[in-house]
């Protein structure tokens, strides 16, 4: 129910109480036929207002029925006559004024027309019904704007995070496009002019392999050190080009922990101490492995709102933790999973060391460095 709703319930009901003593009392035509007038005025402004929201056209209904009700009797008609004096200040947007308005303005009605007990007393419960049902519809509206605001606010959001997702593969495609393009353009300018050449210097070597062996054999040697020479190449630009173990292994575990964070809203706090490259294969696949199993235990089990991995790398140790601020010490017992990272550590050569506390759950992976 809205606020134009909420008008025509109470203006009914102060009508239908009138009306009914009056008709009682005087037993005429008169009452009946004003409390139809007042019901198809009502009803009219209702149904304006459903169809035009204009404030212009919203005011026919009050000033209209207050001047109807001073006519008929404002005595008798103070109920419909407070309803319509708390309608008329409403539609001028009071707002913060507004309870202090209408009050004074039914409490100075009060005095000029000077109510019976049982008008005041139908005018007071009314009122306090009124006002209660305003209050509630007022707060409907507030959270029914809150929400919609909160709809628009969440899809403008989705429609930013796709574009951003559209955005980072376009960066990514074109970042790879352009590393494919400099690494052709670098093998062809190291290896194209040195293989060419070679293939020269063999067909030349081949036509004179009969007339003249000796100038073909220097021919075929020189062309066999061209080539060499572009192995050579080959190889130091593939070894160049190669990335090192460790910055792909941190990254891949980044990434990890960006998607897992991007998933469950879960803050991340990730840091490496030392040196990447001294993490062999097995570890960094037991360190990932365990991330994995560790991050399904935060979502499955502690409520936590922060995940942390720590990697520390010393001269022969390296030494990975998995913290959460979470509950899911309380009760802790070994299940699969935690028994499968202990023996994940154990294939590698290392411990695993499993820490509760009231500030959340802790893994220790322990492992040693090959020297």
């Amino acid at each position: 129910m809205n606020k134009n709703g909420l008008y025509l319930t109470f203006n009914t009901a102060a009508l239908a109480a009138v009306a009914a003593r009056n008709i009682a009392a005087n037993s005429d035509d008169l009452a009946v036929v004003s409390a139809l007038a007042f019901c198809c005025l009502f009803v009219t402004d209702y149904l304006i207002n459903k169809v035009c929201r204009a404030k212009g056209v919203r005011l026919i209904c009050a000033p209209l029925g207050i001047l109807g009700c001073l006519v008929c009797g404002a005595g008798e008609y103070f109920p419909l006559l407070i309803m319509l004096i708390f309608g008329l200040v409403d539609r001028f947007d009071a707002r913060e004024y507004f309870y202090g308005i209408s009050v004074s303005a039914a409490l100075l009605s009060a005095l000029i027309f000077t109510p019976d007990q049982y008008t005041l007393i139908t005018a007071v419960l009314l009122t306090a019904a009124w006002a209660f049902a305003r209050s509630a519809v007022e707060r409907v509206e507030y959270f029914r704007e809150l929400s919609e605001k909160q709809r628009r606010a969440i899809s403008a959001q989705s429609d930013r995070i796709a574009k951003l997702q559209a955005w980072t593969s376009t960066i990514r495609e074109t970042a790879a496009l352009e590393e494919r393009s400099r690494f052709s353009t670098r093998i062809h300018d190291k290896l194209g002019h040195g293989i060419s050449g070679s293939i020269i210097l063999l067909e030349g070597a081949k036509l004179k392999l009969k007339t003249d062996p000796e100038q073909a054999e220097r021919s075929l040697g020189t062309a066999i050190e061209n080539l060499r020479g572009s192995v050579d190449s080959i190889r130091a630009a593939l070894r160049e080009e190669r990335p090192k173990h460790g910055a792909a292994s941190v990254a891949e575990l980044k990434e990890l922990l960006d998607r897992f964070s991007a998933n469950y809203g879960i803050e991340i706090v990730f840091s490496i101490e030392g040196d990447p490259g001294k993490i062999s294969a097995p570890i960094r696949s037991c360190i990932r492995d365990n991330l994995t199993e560790a991050l399904t235990n935060t979502i499955k089990h502690s409520n936590a709102s922060r995940f942390s991995l720590k990697i520390c790398i010393y001269d022969k140790m390296i030494r990975a933790e998995f913290s959460d601020n979470g509950s899911g010490s309380v009760g802790f017992s070994k299940g699969m999973g935690l028994e499968g990272m202990e023996d994940r550590a154990v294939l590698c050569g290392g411990k695993c060391l499993f820490q509760c506390g009231v500030t959340g759950f802790k893994i220790i992976n322990i492992f040693g460095v090959e020297q």
